[in-house]
């Protein structure tokens, strides 16, 4: 790899024929494509890229939720890819090819937070309704911290949150409305609490499956 202050147009990023131009810390570099390789993918490989493709499918639709769930520990990279390190390392079981989903070790959030204590869930009229018990200073607990409730449907495979409508810590339970075509399916449910600028959560919990009725 090369290092340049100027090259024949200045500087530039991206590809551009045979070479890769690119900028660290204000330095410019230039490198060349690396060569195709005609090696086949080893078995740990091949897992790797399997792990990856189930994380990436399940996790993206919700990727606005997990980047501010997972923003205090984003240093460098996204949140989303931290998560992604821990559902990895945490949430998939089974063998390769044939791995699953632990849904009770994902996560959509981690932080410092005080989280939720005495948590139930329950289904009524098209909602998912989550009780909690009211643990206002407790740690860094507040009443004004928001809950967050994190649905995924297992048969379609959509998630359903909302970060602007959350109860406060203080009122001890929250409804979220789920779509009619969730009526009689199977859900995943967690929920963790933010601060009200968003900017500080705790660390989620899955909180059950249940029926949406």
């Amino acid at each position: 790899m090369g290092k340049y202050k100027r090259g024949i147009l200045g500087a530039f990023s991206g590809k551009i024929g045979t070479v890769v131009g690119s900028s660290w810390k204000g330095i410019d570099y230039m490198r060349s494509l690396p060569k195709p390789s005609t090696k086949a993918p080893s078995e740990q490989q091949m897992m790797q890229r399997a792990k990856f493709a189930l994380v990436t499918g399940f996790f993206r639709p919700a990727s606005a939720l997990i980047n501010l769930g997972y923003q205090s520990l984003a240093q460098g990279k996204s949140g989303y890819n931290v998560a992604t390190a821990d559902f990895i390392a945490d949430a998939i079981i089974g063998t390769y090819p044939n791995f699953d989903i632990d849904y009770t070790k994902v996560l959509f959030s981690k932080g410092t937070l005080t989280g939720a204590y005495g948590v139930a869930i329950d289904s009524e009229t098209g909602a998912v309704k989550v009780t909690w018990d009211d643990n206002t200073n407790s740690g860094t607990a507040k009443a004004t911290d928001r809950i967050v409730i994190l649905v995924y449907n297992t048969a379609k495979g959509q998630f359903v949150y909302d970060l602007n409508t959350g109860a406060e810590r203080s009122a001890g339970e929250d409804a979220l409305a789920m779509p009619a075509e969730f009526i009689g399916d199977t859900v995943q449910v967690w929920l963790a609490f933010m601060t009200p600028d968003k900017k500080t959560f705790s660390t989620s919990i899955h909180a059950g499956q249940i029926v949406v009725a």
